[in-house]
């Protein structure tokens, strides 16, 4: 079905987003500047890098945890309908996917509110469109819609139960079976389980797109053969080496423990179960010491993530989810890009995205950031978000292209320094703090 491209991202009463905010990668097609850092799909035209500037706490964090909270009810689902979720949902590995969401906290009526999350991803030339409501832990509004020269439902729920489940087209298949769709779970994953085609290839899609934290860098590899391969080694050791001269050579192990499994409770499932497995990966490194001139290798008592510069591990652990998405295609959200990173290598990582010939299948890069300098050079005002907060603790979300700013020789950096565009914080140490 080609690249997963993302059209937009929404969420209504979600942290401290209480009313609805809508972020689109699709450009502003009123500004014409610029127009090599987008590219076409179908009729469509999507910029290859976004970002969300914005004060502490004004947020940004939340933002990303958009779609963390989408992937989050993806995996989750199937695991609740097996026979004993409790059982399986209670390993400390996973425990932590059957918290409950988390409603704008500082408004009473918002608690008795449902929780929206919503995304817009376009497969081929195709646009799919899937929200859902969560009101505590079930779902209370599902919908799935898709869009090639006319709009059509796949999926439409409008309560927790089963039966107010609606199946059409390709999901129709599922129908037989949508009894197993339990209040607290959605239809798309659990369709997607027991094979839905299309159910799968959606829920794969989207729990594809990569969110990394750059203040928590961890290494989560989707592929760990492909992001640990040889080839791939040999590249992030020439990078890596650029930060520290003394590193030889990079040796990186893993290894998949199961840390639940689970029969499914229902006889003609062909026994089917479901496995949760947990990741670990662990590095080593060959460094050099000097004799004179003479080299000794791996002489140095260097352990990689407990001696290494803070800049030099964040580097490495981006280093993976920056090449799984530029040789294949895709999209990576990267929170606090410049976090532990000089703002020239921070720069280095947004010109991978916008030249083509580093991304060749028109990989989106989106990123929050507290940098302006980041946006020294020629920018779209469409790429830019702002996020702020109002005295109620309720954020809100603004594209630059949609403020009033001078139609030419913008100087976006200058502008969000001045605070022009809401995005800075207030000050903090006045004559009423000291």
């Amino acid at each position: 079905m080609g690249n997963v491209i993302l059209k937009s991202l929404f969420a209504e009463n979600f942290a401290s987003f209480a009313e609805r905010i809508i972020f689109t990668t699709e450009t502003d097609s009123s500004k014409k500047e610029h127009l090599d850092n987008c590219f076409v799909n179908g009729d469509l035209r999507f910029n290859k890098v976004s970002f969300l500037y914005g004060a502490n706490g004004s947020g940004k964090t939340f933002f990303c945890k958009i779609l963390r909270e989408i992937q989050r009810y993806l995996t989750l689902s199937p695991l609740i309908i097996a026979s004993d979720n409790t059982q399986i949902l209670s390993t400390p590995h996973l425990r932590e996917l059957d918290a409950p969401v988390k409603p704008f906290a500082f408004d009473t009526a918002s608690q008795k509110k449902p929780t929206t999350f919503g995304i817009e991803i376009m497969l081929s030339r195709t646009v799919y469109h899937y929200e859902f409501s969560v009101l505590g832990k079930q779902v209370v509004y599902e919908l799935l819609t898709k869009k090639f020269r006319r709009t059509e439902k796949l999926i439409e729920r409008t309560s927790p139960a089963y039966k107010d489940i609606l199946l059409r087209s390709e999901l129709k298949g599922f129908d037989p079976t949508k009894q197993t769709v339990k209040p607290e779970a959605l239809c798309l994953p659990v369709a997607a389980m027991l094979n839905n085609a299309l159910a799968s290839q959606l829920n794969n899609a989207i729990r594809g797109i990569q969110v990394v934290n750059m203040a928590a860098g961890r290494l989560d590899p989707i592929n760990p053969m492909r992001t640990f391969s040889k080839e791939r080694i040999e590249k992030y050791l020439r990078i890596i080496q650029k930060a520290d001269p003394t590193i030889r050579d990079i040796t990186v192990s893993y290894s998949e423990e199961e840390v639940a499994r689970q029969k499914i409770a229902i006889d003609d499932f062909e026994n089917r179960e479901i496995i949760a497995t947990k990741t670990t990966v662990g590095i080593d490194t060959k460094h050099v010491v000097y004799n004179g001139e003479e080299e000794l290798i791996n002489q140095a008592p260097i352990t990689f993530f407990a001696e290494e510069s803070l800049g030099t591990i964040k580097l490495f652990t981006a280093l993976p989810y920056l090449f799984d998405v530029l040789e294949t295609g895709g999209v990576l959200i990267i929170d606090e890009l410049e976090n532990g990173l000089h703002v020239s290598l921070a720069k280095e990582i947004i010109g991978l995205f916008s030249d083509e010939s580093s991304n060749p299948n028109n990989a989106q890069l989106i990123c929050t950031s507290h940098q302006p300098l980041l946006l020294n050079g020629a920018f779209r005002r469409d790429q830019v978000w702002i996020v702020s907060k109002d005295s109620f603790g309720k954020s809100v979300l603004h594209r630059m292209s949609e403020m009033a700013t001078p139609r030419a020789k913008v100087d976006l950096p200058a502008q969000i320094l001045r605070g022009a565009f809401g995005c800075n914080p207030e000050i903090f140490f006045d004559n009423s703090t000291y």
